[in-house]
């Protein structure tokens, strides 16, 4: 993948909002780290930004491959983000998450395990590579997960209980008093948000019922009232914790 022309990731500076104690940590730069370390850029998502001071500054994530996140696990593998900013937004984060190949989505892995913070003040390239090789030892245990999540077969009830409480991720449930529209458009997108778009996703174990409602969830749904999510700060925020709720569902 080309960088090139991505700003934020060209900054070579911070933006002039930032204190004087908020310390720059080049993207750029890390992308150059974290290539010396075997890891290829796959893709990128820039926060939009209307004000003139944060544009070529605001958070961006950057997706990455590396050869011994390999072999997938099925239809999909474990890859590492970077997120960072340059406006003082978002600490600079790496993350371990999942990509998967039948829909081309990332997911989240939200496990607290899986995540590294570095606070921009503190913050330096040799830390930020131990990092990242540290992630490459963890997804092993990332598969692990996937593979249990693949043979966890879901009840009716269950599924119904998991679609509710991811759906309270983005949106409120209507009380008893809410209106009749309220309470149907609930209902419709408590039932859609299960619906597979494809004939791979058709089955009750809770790693293809985790994957339709990631999918609908973030992508949003025709006819179900449920959005698409266009923030990738959103996106990353509920992909973890729809992630966390997953991972609930493999202890009952």
């Amino acid at each position: 993948m080309n960088i090139e022309t991505l700003t934020p990731i060209d900054a070579a500076h911070a933006a002039q909002t930032t204190s004087e104690k908020y310390g720059f940590v080049s993207s750029r730069a890390i992308c150059d780290c974290l290539a010396d370390a075997g890891f290829q850029p796959r893709s990128i998502q820039i926060q939009r930004t209307n004000k003139d001071e944060r544009r070529g500054f605001q958070k961006h994530i950057v997706r990455f491959r590396h050869a011994q996140l390999m072999p997938s696990v099925g239809d999909s593998f474990p890859e590492m983000l970077m997120i960072n900013s340059h406006d003082g937004s978002s600490s600079l984060k790496l993350m371990l998450g999942v990509f998967r190949l039948v829909c081309s989505n990332g997911m989240v892995s939200g496990d607290v395990h899986d995540q590294m913070r570095f606070i921009h003040r503190k913050a330096n390239l040799d830390a930020i590579h131990d990092g990242a090789l540290r992630l490459i030892g963890r997804a092993g245990e990332l598969s692990d997960k996937v593979e249990r999540m693949k043979e966890r077969i879901m009840t009716p009830s269950v599924t119904a209980d998991f679609a509710e409480k991811a759906l309270l991720l983005r949106y409120d449930k209507p009380d008893a008093e809410a209106s009749y529209a309220d309470q149907h458009d609930w209902g419709r997108k408590l039932t859609r948000v299960t619906w597979a778009r494809r004939y791979e996703d058709q089955g009750n174990s809770l790693w293809l019922m985790f994957n339709r409602i990631q999918e609908n969830l973030t992508q949003g749904r025709k006819h179900s009232g449920i959005r698409q999510i266009t923030s990738p700060s959103k996106d990353v925020e509920i992909n973890a914790k729809l992630w966390n709720l997953s991972q609930d569902y493999l202890l009952n």
